[in-house]
């Protein structure tokens, strides 16, 4: 037997952790199957709804735009925007008013894709979100909370309190 020094090691079921990667594994594995259909990846896919969303506020979306849009880090963004211009999905044109940055912009092949797609991902998150009722807005403000959080500044803090 190996001592587990976890303070659930009694009840794995109380890892608030372990529980939510299972959940998010869950609803992450039937986006990924049905996108799969369309031929594009989840994070591709993410890509394309903040560059399709932020497009309907903005006249230019910059690739640092889309990565705090979409919650992603700069480079990670930068990958995926190469594959997505690469399959014709999206276009860059260099900044109107920033010569440093590209303004990224949807292709006709793009729109189509993100019009057969979100439609999917939504209907996904119906109903798998619907399985909470009347508690969904609650979830809702909840995962803003914990989106609010900088888990960073508070390792940080308990640090410098031990040490």
């Amino acid at each position: 037997m190996v001592e587990f020094p976890s303070k659930n090691k009694e009840n794995s079921e109380k890892a608030t952790g372990l529980l939510f990667m299972r959940t998010y594994n869950k609803w992450h594995s039937e986006i990924k199957r049905q996108l799969k259909s369309l031929g594009i990846t989840h994070p591709q896919f993410v890509i394309l709804t903040s560059l399709g969303y932020s497009l309907q506020f903005e006249e230019e979306v910059t690739q640092i735009m889309l990565a705090k849009m979409a919650g992603m880090d700069v480079m990670s963004t930068s990958q995926v925007i190469n594959l997505l211009e690469k399959h014709n999905l999206i276009s860059r044109k260099e900044h109107s008013k920033d010569t440093r940055a590209k303004a990224v912009s949807l292709t006709s092949k793009g729109q189509e894709i993100l019009k057969k797609a979100l439609p999917i991902v939504e209907n996904i998150d119906m109903k798998f979100f619907s399985s909470l009722g009347n508690n969904e807005s609650t979830f809702i403000e909840l995962l803003h909370e914990l989106n609010e959080f900088d888990i960073g500044i508070c390792m940080e803090q308990n640090k410098n309190q031990r040490g």
